[in-house]
């Protein structure tokens, strides 16, 4: 289990890489709520996600010999473009397996950092025994996304940059997939604000964390398809689910349907772009399912959307 000190060891180590992102005030969607909301904009990241700091922390701490061998990861998207730009910066060989519907644009950003792309199967599920084949093969250091306690630090550099800047914060909210971001920013935020509520959010369709919560042991489930389709998994790590049951205080799932309302009023009320897996917490902020404190964090995991997926969002959701 990774400690507060673990990730202000990644914090220090990775500070000269990584942006520190904004935590900003949303008047409008506050009134809203009825309650002060905060987004926590990790939109803003290197490559438009989180997942840099994770890649960053994990990567700077492999020997040379290591770095020479080269890394592989698989990947629907922001975990791969986490790998691809990281490797670039450090001067790694990078091999990135992604399934053959991932968006097109991070596809395009992979390749552009320098990665060698192999598309593979439906689901990122589906790339990584092609991924470990590639490792045998070539010898390569495998960058898991979720389950290495080097990258659950890393992710939760965010939660110690959440409680500098907002250290009365009653309430923040996590998107969930795997739990690796989850684990970091909730073993941070607890272990220096032990009274703030962490509560993570998922898709209904797409909702192994939440069901694994509620039964107190890993469970499998049937995975379905979601908007939020960067928080997809069927049931969470050994390692991330051990982090979930220790900090966090509630889970939660929303619609669909919730997730785009939220994502077309974060667009148009605050001007930022995201992707729909961020918007989940602010739907789920919204739901009243969960904890309300008179200060919210909703954190914003990114900013790599479909933009054929937002078109359709603002098509049909309208926001006033």
């Amino acid at each position: 289990m990774i400690s507060l000190n673990d990730i202000n060891l990644a914090k220090n180590k990775i500070a000269s890489y990584v942006h520190r992102t904004p935590l900003i005030y949303s008047h409008s969607i506050s009134g809203m709520v009825g309650a002060d909301t905060y987004f926590k904009c990790e939109n803003l990241q290197k490559t438009g996600s989180f997942k840099a700091r994770g890649a960053f922390n994990k990567m700077l701490s492999l020997t040379e010999e290591e770095k020479q061998r080269g890394v592989v990861c698989y990947s629907s998207g922001n975990h791969a473009q986490a790998v691809s730009y990281v490797a670039s910066v450090l001067g790694v060989r990078a091999w990135v397996f992604m399934p053959e519907t991932a968006v097109p644009s991070k596809v395009a950003a992979c390749r552009g950092y320098g990665a060698n792309v192999v598309l593979y199967g439906k689901t990122g599920a589906d790339a990584y025994p092609k991924a470990i084949e590639c490792m045998k093969e070539k010898n390569l250091v495998y960058i898991d996304p979720v389950e290495d306690y080097k990258i659950m630090a890393g992710q939760g550099t965010s939660g110690i940059e959440i409680m500098e800047d907002l250290p009365e914060a009653d309430a923040v909210y996590v998107p969930v997939g795997g739990g690796g971001l989850m684990t970091g920013v909730s073993t941070a935020i607890k272990a220096i604000s032990p009274k703030t509520k962490v509560i993570g959010v998922e898709p209904e369709n797409m909702n192994c964390v939440g069901a694994s919560f509620a039964a107190k042991k890993i469970t499998k489930i049937k995975r379905k398809f979601s908007i939020a389709d960067g928080l997809a998994g069927d049931a969470p790590g050994e390692l991330a689910f051990e982090g979930v049951m220790k900090n966090v205080d509630e889970m939660i799932t929303v619609s669909d349907e919730d997730i785009e309302k939220a994502m077309a009023l974060i667009i148009y009320r605050t001007k930022m772009f995201i992707e729909p897996s961020a918007a989940v917490t602010l739907a789920g902020l919204m739901s009243g399912k969960a904890f309300k404190g008179n200060k919210n964090v909703c954190l914003l995991s990114g900013g790599n959307a479909n933009l054929k997926v937002v078109a359709d969002i603002f098509n049909k959701v309208s926001v006033y």
